[in-house]
């Protein structure tokens, strides 16, 4: 028995042997490893790494739904602008020996709905495709449709309800730029950005000339742990086409502008508060009156020069504005703001001065990070600009030289 025990135990071993050595034999591949997701860290969340590439890939995406809210003050004016927008882009990086090399492209599919309502304008519906950025950056290099160089970028929490004065008219300029890092949190940029941009109106003097040289746009920043502070400058080209055989030569306007942020964690993280003066001879944009602004029944024009009639001659016109605000977490996930400017347009001539006011009031929950839910609530009021700045909407009668305008809106947006 122990002998047949013996010999069925050592024909078992033997095949056990000859089906190993065969399966060797045979060539069998081991299954190939998983390659899963590499993630960026060095670029913050959301970056992986391009398979096969040594770039890093961030996916950008943004639904943002809107009600705004106004006091019509005529029977055919909406008293509502329902807006809609999808955002979708990327933001793409490569490690150089000459430095980082970014490109990033973002823009947005909208869809309004008002009638002279909530944000001005005469369009019942309209679909709109904005491009927002498209940039490269090389190193300090930077070149394509970018934040502009002006802004200070303290204000992107203020939601902006149909306020002229005070905060730049300019979300996205094209722009060709460079960026010297000092270190110590301060840095300074030089700037050739497209004037046609930047161009208000010329008045009287048969509208603005083709642009024959870029706006020159310059700024120092020092960013630290306490806040922050910049300093801006512009130069802007102004050309008449002329009337009557008399054409004015070019003028140089100019703006400057003094912004800072000072946060205020001994209240709690993330507070801060800040303000912003400019002033602009010849560039009206940049103290954030552009083309027109509505409010209520009335459109106010502006300009940056003014040719008087039978001359030959441009005269700049100032303006000059004020903004700040204030943001408290109430708690982690409840931001409240208050928001104010002044804003004042003085154009060549009598009476047709414009002053702006507003103040403006908001509360964001943020329950998940990348979605806000929150209200903004305000007042609007100008005054002036009767003579030559100032038309009334759908009269013939002078309309009175003052306008005001309550204003609200309820945003929800996801960011990803």
């Amino acid at each position: 028995m122990k002998l047949v025990k013996s010999l069925l135990l050592g024909s078992a071993a033997g095949l056990v042997a000859v089906a190993g050595a065969s399966a060797a034999d045979l060539g069998v591949k081991k299954p190939t490893a998983v390659e899963y997701v590499k993630t960026c860290p060095q670029y913050g969340a959301g970056f992986f790494v391009v398979p096969g590439t040594t770039s890093c890939l961030k996916i950008i995406g943004r639904v943002r739904a809107e009600a705004i809210f106004n006091n019509p003050v005529t029977k055919a004016a909406d008293g509502n602008t329902f807006r809609v927008r999808g955002y979708f882009g990327y933001d793409h990086r490569t490690a150089t020996e000459y430095g980082l090399l970014r490109t990033l492209v973002r823009g947005y599919l909208g869809r309004d709905n008002n009638i002279g309502g909530a944000i001005g304008g005469v369009n019942a519906s309209n679909s709109n495709a904005v491009l927002e950025y498209a940039f490269i950056q090389f190193g300090g290099l930077t070149v394509g449709r970018i934040t502009p160089v002006w802004e200070h970028g303290y204000s992107n929490s203020f939601y902006g309800s149909n306020v002229f004065g005070g905060f730049s008219d300019i979300s996205y300029i094209n722009s060709f730029g460079y960026t010297l890092q000092f270190g110590g949190g301060f840095s300074a940029t030089v700037a050739l950005d497209s004037a046609r941009e930047r161009q208000v109106a010329v008045t009287g003097g048969g509208g603005y000339a083709g642009q024959r040289m870029p706006d020159i746009v310059g700024s120092l920043d020092y960013a630290g742990s306490w806040g922050a502070v910049k300093l801006a400058g512009a130069i802007h080209e102004i050309r008449a086409q002329g009337l009557a055989g008399l054409v004015p030569s070019a003028v140089y306007g100019f703006a400057i502008g003094l912004n800072g942020k000072i946060n205020l964690p001994m209240i709690s993280q993330g507070s801060n508060i800040w303000a912003n003066v400019v002033y602009a001879d010849g560039a009206s944009s940049y103290a954030g009156f552009a083309s027109s602004g509505n409010i209520g029944n009335r459109t106010f024009n502006f300009d940056d020069a003014v040719v008087s009639a039978g001359s030959s001659s441009l005269s700049k016109t100032q303006a000059w504005a004020l903004a700040g605000g204030l943001e408290i977490f109430a708690a982690p996930t409840i931001r409240l703001g208050l928001y104010g400017s002044y804003g004042r347009i003085d154009p060549k001539g009598a009476s047709n001065n414009i002053d702006t006011y507003s103040a403006l009031a908001q509360v964001a929950w943020l329950p998940v990070p990348g979605f806000l839910i929150g209200a903004e609530g305000g007042y609007i009021y100008a005054r002036g600009g009767v003579n030559a700045n100032s038309v009334p909407l759908g009269t013939t009668a002078s309309p009175s030289r003052s306008q005001d305008q309550w204003v609200g809106r309820i945003r929800f947006q996801r960011d990803f």
